[in-house]
């Protein structure tokens, strides 16, 4: 832990910062459930703009899909979403218990069920992924024991694994307009 302008850093975070924001949040029980919101804009071909907040990026196929391949399609960004919120969710755990992180990287494999089905090109089984393989590389100043306390925890604990492994209600509707 460093000192910065009378600031403990650790992990590249203000602690103080971090536990008020963390009991800021807690405090407010609406909150718990998190709303997010997106819109998703059809910019030409298979290229979409997608916003959340007040961020936008750019959702695009491989090229041999008929795309640009300029950016990540939507299932390689839900993959990146998931080693993000595992990596984000390590660094917070590994923060709020006094440990610094000196390297962290996760890498996942992913295999979709059956993608043809997306593509018209079958109706056997789903176009979603089917697994997902993760893994933790990972320095830090704590035993093997405390390192795997905490990625477990981080598992268990997120928000994107959770969406993934679980059933979501998806409620869909559709406005035409003439």
């Amino acid at each position: 832990m460093t000192v910065e302008e009378g600031k403990k850093i650790l992990n590249g975070l203000d602690v103080a910062a971090m536990q008020a924001a963390i009991a800021a949040v807690g405090a407010q029980p609406e909150a718990a459930h998190a709303p997010k919101t997106s819109r998703v804009r059809w910019l030409s071909g298979l290229k979409f703009k997608a916003f959340v907040r007040n961020h936008s990026f750019v959702v695009d196929e491989p090229a041999h899909l008929a795309g640009e391949d300029e950016s990540p399609n939507s299932m390689e960004y839900v993959l990146g979403a998931y080693g993000a919120c595992l990596a984000t969710g390590f660094v917070l755990n590994a923060t709020q218990r006094g440990i610094a992180v000196r390297n962290l990287e996760v890498a996942l494999e992913s295999r979709q069920d059956n993608v043809f089905t997306f593509l018209g090109l079958s109706s056997e089984g789903h176009p979603g992924f089917d697994e997902i393989t993760v893994k933790l590389y990972v320095q830090a100043d704590a035993d093997a024991a405390t390192i795997r306390e905490i990625w477990d925890h981080t598992v268990k604990t997120s928000p994107v694994g959770n969406s993934l492994a679980r059933c979501v209600t998806i409620k869909t509707d559709v406005d035409i307009i003439p």
